[in-house]
């Protein structure tokens, strides 16, 4: 799948924790439309309650090598599997904390069909920082996500590709 970081064959989902400048308070929260670093996906985060999720809303190659929608076929939950990558919720549960990051919740890497703990961190208005991890954050990988809040948007029902 196209989500994929690999760091010391750790795959983790592009995630990106964001880290603002202080003097700009709105830029702390997380919401909005996030690509990759690897500029395969686009991520939208919203809020979630008092907390904030994100969904994939955006694919580069959002069908497999027959023309078909890619979908979540690594998904530890057979149920799960057939269901297209777009519109996937892969962060859920993060909240703000009082160093301005947002942490607690939760990312899903459909490339490995695993979950890993995540931070968020704003880096000035155009940067979030994504930190994956098991257990401890100083053994996590970070990414950077760049904002992208005009990014065109999948959906579910992408269409396959017409073969000739």
């Amino acid at each position: 799948m196209v989500l994929s970081v690999r760091h010391s064959g750790v795959a983790l989902i592009g995630l990106a924790a964001l880290t603002l400048s202080p003097a700009s308070a709105r830029a702390q929260d997380v919401t909005g439309v996030w690509l990759t670093d690897d500029g395969e996906a686009a991520v939208e985060i919203q809020p979630c309650g008092d907390s904030r999720c994100g969904r994939i809303v955006w694919l580069k190659d959002p069908v497999d090598s027959h023309g078909q929608p890619l979908h979540d076929a690594n998904n530890p939950n057979a149920s799960e599997r057939g269901r297209p990558i777009c519109g996937v919720q892969i962060i859920q549960g993060v909240k703000r904390q009082s160093n301005d990051s947002w942490d607690g919740g939760s990312v899903y890497d459909p490339d490995e069909g695993k979950t890993y703990t995540v931070m968020l961190k704003r880096d000035g208005e155009a940067r979030l920082l994504v930190t994956g991890y098991i257990g401890m954050k100083a053994f996590g990988e970070t990414v950077v996500w760049t904002r992208n809040d005009s990014q065109k948007r999948c959906t579910a029902e992408t269409k396959p590709r017409q073969t000739q």
